[in-house]
């Protein structure tokens, strides 16, 4: 109960103050951009840069957390699509509409604050990881299925373009890979770079969440059908409890263990409905999966964050 007071409802005061600032007028959307653009470009990468570049590599390539995880997140894919009729599935970029709804959980505007708040500086770690495996794995699939339901390119220029994207234009991507360069070459870094990421780092948690909320404004719930509903039980409930499973298959470190729970709990993340858009593939399903796997993860993180931190320590 202490765990609620202390971590879940002031994550959600801030994520609908955030909504109430943009509802009200107080905050227009170009402010709205410009926060979102802070959190992407400037406070994640700083924290996760730190993260990486303070520890051993080793510590970073935690493999079987990265099976565990991967692995819980195929199974929720697979699990989603049990409901395939339902969903009137035809092409393939439905499928993989569908499946990213089921497994690609926020893991940078949610996933960051929470264990920031969790575990410290140390749960930084767990995100960068799965962030950095579970888009690289998702990036690979939207190539393959692009290349599927559209001959025109081939795959590995869509690869090649895709990669791009997620790597070179994307500090979020881009900025544990170069923490990860400077553990391993062993450089020390002077204070008058460290220090101000070192300033900007404690600000990522509650100003992604505090965008979050903006972002949350104007997406809708036109329909409540089986579609909504299935997805939201795979997302919060199937797809933790299928990773908590193999951890407990493997063996896995505690820590680890929880983090890789917490980690599949999270609600839909928000690039799900840019891809959607992008693809003009399933965009009112995704648009109503973030919101609704978002508002209910109130209640599953509530019961689950005791749980894990208990585990995690």
């Amino acid at each position: 109960m202490q765990l609620l007071f202390d971590i879940v409802i002031p994550v959600f005061l801030l994520m609908v103050l955030g909504w109430w600032c943009r509802r009200s007028g107080l905050l227009e959307e170009s402010s709205a951009a410009a926060l979102n653009k802070y959190v992407f470009y400037i406070a994640v990468p700083a924290l996760m840069f730190l993260s990486t570049a303070r520890v051993d590599i080793e510590t970073v390539l935690q493999w079987d957390f990265i099976a565990v995880y991967l692995g819980g997140s195929v199974i929720a894919v697979l699990l989603a699509f049990l409901g395939w009729r339902k969903f009137r599935l035809e092409k393939p970029l439905d499928w993989t509409v569908i499946a990213l709804n089921s497994a690609w959980a926020n893991t940078v505007y949610m996933g960051v604050p929470i264990f920031y708040f969790l575990f410290g500086e140390r749960g930084a770690l767990p995100v960068v990881i799965s962030t950095l495996a579970s888009n690289l794995i998702f990036i690979l699939v939207l190539a393959l299925v692009s290349e599927l339901q559209n001959s025109s390119g081939g795959v590995l220029q869509k690869l090649k373009s895709l990669l791009m994207q997620a790597l070179l234009k994307n500090p979020v991507m881009m900025a544990p890979l170069l923490g990860m360069v400077v553990s391993l070459s062993g450089i020390e870094l002077p204070a008058v770079i460290v220090t101000p990421m070192d300033m900007l780092a404690p600000s990522a948690a509650p100003v992604a969440l505090f965008a979050l909320g903006i972002s949350l404004y104007g997406l809708e719930v036109k329909q409540a059908g089986f579609d909504l509903i299935w997805l939201t039980v795979v997302k919060l409930l199937l797809h933790p409890l299928a990773t908590w499973g193999l951890a407990v298959m493997i063996g896995l470190n505690p820590f680890w263990t929880a983090s890789a729970v917490l980690l599949a709990a999270l609600p839909t993340g928000a690039m799900v409905f840019v891809l959607a858009q992008q693809y003009q593939t399933r965009v009112t399903l995704s648009s109503a999966t973030i919101m609704v796997t978002t508002l209910v993860s109130v209640i599953s993180l509530a019961l689950l964050l005791p749980v894990v931190k208990a585990w995690g320590g």
